[in-house]
């Protein structure tokens, strides 16, 4: 029975790295990589602040509120590398590294990478750029965009059946509206509706992992006795991508809905042609047609470079072998390239592609029917051998069971992992705990300093009103004591009044503020008779101030 909505379960595997751009990176601002463990740590503002002690945050702000130059910003790399421990606590959950990326890292970060000319210079930025991930829970996604592009690019070859291109200036979009017999409206690929896939992969193992994009050439090139190297190799370049790891089965869950428009009673002018309606069966014919060609060709023209992992290559030859080929011919599951170097073919017809081979300096490109070089997933840098193609993807519609060998190849080899996963756990969380402790004694420190103002402000605010019920000379007599010690009240005072400082009614006041002062400590002696020298000193100040009482 035709249902005019057919809606399928897609689960995703992938066989190998897979890098689907965001223009998004991580940056050294935003990461820091425990070069020990090898692993990234990503983080945001909120985290940084929490991660960091006051003292750290005034040092950070110093730093970012200087000249916004070159030097600033490995001042920046610098501090966050220097810092990172207290970073880990608040970031999100690891992801593993190649090798050569955290000796990379440590080499590099905070460091000029070079002086251009005039001096300037040339700052490591080390962003690594991010795979499409879901921004709620930050897990990894397969957009649905990705998936209908590479299935949009195999049917397309399937109806094109190999043949060359007649007018060699039609467009490719031209080429498309030909084939799909449409344009927008009756493009028969609205009737397909793919949904972004999610993340279903175990926690126990990263979803990612941070590698090297290198360039090697397909066909070993002699020049002059010499093995020559793609541009790219000769010239060190590489990215730096983080990748979908191949370790886990059926990681993503997605949808595929079918339209079928062929009972809809309308003006079919306005609908994709009849014979363009596809099942799920068709669209995984056409993309195992495409794909499988692809991938075996590939897959042996890399084998005689050797540049694969040799135990990636025989456990994939042992599954298609003990069943996965039957699977694919029999339409339960359909093979697919995507992403960041699936390369020129995954996105260009059979026998209709022409590519654009870049040369050298100064040299005009040329067009050739195939890319002369690979991108591969690499561990260092320099690695020639020990590498994975990017971007192949398994795709199962509505699996009843799991493919238990393919399980088993992915889920069951990478113990390391794992462990790797638990390590890192335990750490961050042993950071946490370190950091959530020193917060409390943070704020503890910053409560107690504010209840110590809030008492100074206090105690200011009483001696203030205290002050205001004082007559005009008794705030004159506070003011004058203050830089005296208690003890030395009355003598301080009796040689102001003997200066002058005071005249009339204020003087008695002020005489007899001194005779109750040295009554109080003793001093009071206007009757002595001794000898006493001391006591005869205390006599003679007791009878001048009796002198300025009886005025």
């Amino acid at each position: 029975m035709t249902h005019f909505l057919n809606h399928y379960t897609l689960k995703y595997t992938p066989l190998s790295p897979i890098h689907i751009g965001t223009d998004e990176s991580y940056e050294p601002g935003n990461y820091v990589i425990d070069d020990e463990a090898g692993a990234l740590y990503s983080f945001d503002s909120q985290a940084a602040l929490a991660g960091l002690s006051d003292s750290n945050r005034q040092q950070l702000l110093s730093i970012v509120n200087g000249k916004p130059d070159d030097t600033m910003l490995t001042k920046v790399q610098s501090f966050f590398h220097n810092h990172r421990e207290k970073l880990l606590a608040f970031a999100k959950p690891p992801v593993p590294t190649a090798g050569g990326i955290k000796s990379l890292y440590r080499k590099r970060i905070g460091q000029t990478s070079q002086h251009e000319g005039q001096g300037r210079r040339v700052i490591n930025k080390l962003e690594i750029d991010r795979t499409f991930y879901n921004p709620v829970d930050g897990l990894p996604l397969l957009p649905g965009s990705s998936i209908k592009g590479a299935i949009r690019t195999a049917l397309l070859d399937d109806i094109n059946d190999n043949k060359p291109l007649i007018d060699r200036k039609q467009s490719n979009q031209k080429l498309q509206e030909s084939l799909f017999e449409g344009k927008f409206h009756t493009d028969p690929m609205r009737l397909i509706s793919v949904g972004d896939a999610g993340w279903q992969g175990k926690a126990d193992k990263p979803a990612c992992q941070v590698q090297f994009a290198v360039n090697r050439k397909r066909k070993p090139v002699i020049k002059n006795g010499k093995l020559l190297q793609s541009q790219a190799e000769a010239s060190n370049l590489y990215q730096l991508l983080e990748c979908v790891a191949p370790h886990h089965y059926q990681c993503f869950t997605g949808s595929l809905t079918l339209l079928d428009t062929q009972s809809v009673s309308q003006d079919q002018r306005k609908l994709p042609k009849p014979h363009l309606h596809w099942t799920a069966q068709d669209i995984a014919k056409a993309c195992n047609d495409f794909y499988m060609g692809l991938f075996w060709k590939e897959l042996n023209g890399m084998k005689e470079r050797d540049y694969l992992q040799a135990d990636w290559v025989k456990q994939i030859e042992q599954l298609m072998d003990k069943g996965l080929s039957q699977r694919l011919h029999n339409g339960e599951a359909f093979l697919l390239r995507v992403g960041r170097h699936s390369g020129a073919e995954a996105l260009t017809l059979n026998n209709v592609r022409n590519i654009k081979i870049m040369q050298g300096r100064g040299e005009r490109p040329k067009w050739e029917k195939q890319p002369k070089t690979w991108w591969l997933a690499a561990d260092d840098i320099g690695n020639r051998n020990n590498l994975l193609p990017f971007g192949w993807l398994l795709v199962e519609i509505d699996p009843k069971t799991p493919d238990s060998q393919l399980q088993n190849w992915l889920e069951q080899g990478n113990q390391d992992l794992i462990d790797w996963m638990r390590r890192q756990s335990v750490k961050q969380n042993e950071l946490k705990q370190q950091a959530e402790l020193r917060q409390q004694h943070e704020k503890e420190k910053q409560l107690a300093e504010q209840q110590r103002a809030e008492e100074m402000r206090l105690q200011q605010e009483a001696e203030q009103q205290r002050l205001a019920t004082l007559s005009p000379i008794d705030r004159d007599v506070e003011e004058f004591l203050k830089p005296f010690q208690q003890q030395e009240h009355d003598t301080r005072l009796l040689q102001a009044l003997e200066s002058g400082r005071w005249q009339g009614e204020d003087a008695k006041r002020i005489a007899q503020k001194i005779k109750k002062l040295m009554v109080d400590a003793g001093k009071w002696l206007p009757d002595f008779e001794g000898t006493n020298k001391q006591k005869v000193k205390l006599k003679q100040r007791s009878l001048k101030v009796l002198s300025y009482l009886q005025d």
